[in-house]
């Protein structure tokens, strides 16, 4: 799994102080799709035979006002893109509160932040996964609450930020902290993990969860309430760490689990009348790291495979192979072209397309593929270094920059592509 190594890129605090004075919670920055190396911009000799994306449209979005980093990670088919990055004041180090955040793409309003808030804690840095959001404008992230604990968040424009709780809800005492990695474009599952005390990817035990929402009406108002639930692990008791990362609105997840080891397996939860069946996803010989980040609504699933000691990353989709989806191919191998060596798909749309990240001697960058021609990569490209963590069904991708005119240590942006 990419969080065993340390993302080099965004030198902020790994600390996570909280307002709580009775708990100071420590929580090891890691990235989940990156890696540990210094991002540069491709040569032009290098560039100039890649395969580019005629761009007619793109958006260089910056930060929030004042913040001195973002990274965006989702958007919804109206153009609302959604991350997390640092709000004012900042500290002595110029690095300010994290926040989930929200900035609209399209429309007579393209270009404003607007700042989601927190739970109430008080966290200098990010750590995966990101906020998403649905058609239905429900964001689901993390956030550290008062208590010093991280937990899902929810918001909306009429609640706010809503905790959506952990496992010790419902009996699972020692899980008190949980991310929320995904909501579906319907707004109706959020799929994340719940895990023990402060759980940061690959430090304590977690279980894969999801959220289902139910409305009841009180004096003529709807109410939303969302129920967390363990998804199954039937047949994998080895993997103490599970993270479930996205869902589609046919209710099918994507996910992965870890022992102490470092053994990982992609993994594919089946809505079934209790809930969702476990399935461990194939993978290819000599490559048995799987690591399935996103599905869409066809079933398509996007990731990456390595081999046991992650020496190399490769960007790869799985394709379901009978209507039912309870079986998949293998993974297939996208296109890397010359100049890089390694990466990761992780947004995909209906369409096809998915996008994400290469790195290499041609440096880190953004790269679009699509199912129906896995061999074929296109540059998407922004700045000196970028990537991509989804794209919508309008093919506009948000991309995560440095370079052009981003001042900060990262700027998040959105391109139309082809």
């Amino acid at each position: 799994m990419k969080i065993k190594y340390v993302f080099a890129l965004i030198l902020f605090g790994c600390l996570v102080p909280t307002i709580s004075a009775q708990k100071s919670a420590s929580i090891t920055r890691r990235p989940t799709r990156h890696h540990a190396m210094t991002r540069r911009a491709p040569s032009a000799e290098i560039r100039s035979h890649l395969t580019n994306a005629s761009q007619p449209k793109y958006w260089e979005l910056g930060t929030f006002p004042g913040g001195s980093w973002a990274t965006l990670g989702n958007i919804n088919d109206f153009g609302v893109a959604i991350g997390m990055g640092d709000v004012p004041p900042l500290g002595p180090d110029g690095v300010g509160a994290t926040h989930l955040l929200a900035v609209n793409v399209l429309g007579p309003h393209s270009g404003e932040w607007t700042d989601l808030g927190s739970l109430g804690g008080i966290n200098y840095g990010w750590e995966e996964p990101l906020a998403e959001i649905s058609n239905t404008g429900i964001v689901v992230g993390h956030s550290p609450t008062t208590s010093g604990y991280v937990h899902g968040a929810l918001w909306t424009e009429k609640s706010g930020m809503v905790d959506l709780g952990t496992l010790a809800d419902i009996g699972y005492s020692a899980y008190n902290s949980s991310y929320a990695g995904s909501i579906n474009k319907l707004g109706t599952i959020i799929v994340g993990w719940s895990g023990v005390e402060q759980s940061c990817l690959l430090c304590a035990p977690t279980i894969p969860v999801a959220w289902t929402r139910s409305v009841t009406r009180k004096n003529g108002v709807l109410t939303s309430k969302w129920k967390i639930h363990a998804l199954d692990t039937t047949g994998s008791d080895q993997m103490t760490y599970w993270y479930a990362w996205n869902v589609n609105d046919f209710g099918q997840i994507v996910g992965e689990g870890s022992n102490a080891a470092g053994d990982f397996v992609g993994a594919v939860w089946t809505p079934t009348h209790g809930g969702w069946k476990l399935t461990k996803l194939p993978v290819a010989e000599g490559l048995p790291v799987s690591e399935p980040f996103n599905i869409n609504d066809r079933g398509e699933i996007a990731g990456n495979i390595e081999p046991s000691d992650a020496s190399v990353w490769l960007p790869a989709y799985w394709k379901p192979l009978n209507l039912l989806r309870t079986t998949y191919s293998p993974p297939i191998v996208l296109g890397i072209p010359d100049g890089f060596s390694s990466g990761y798909a992780d947004g995909i749309n209906e369409i096809g397309d998915m996008t994400g990240e290469l790195w290499g001697e041609a440096g880190d960058e953004a790269f679009r593929w699509i199912t129906k021609k896995p061999a074929f990569a296109e540059l998407i490209g922004f700045g000196d270094w970028s990537w991509s963590f989804g794209v919508n069904n309008a093919r506009v991708a948000v991309v995560t920059y440095g370079g052009l005119n981003c001042a900060a240590g990262s700027c998040g942006g959105a391109v139309q592509i082809h």
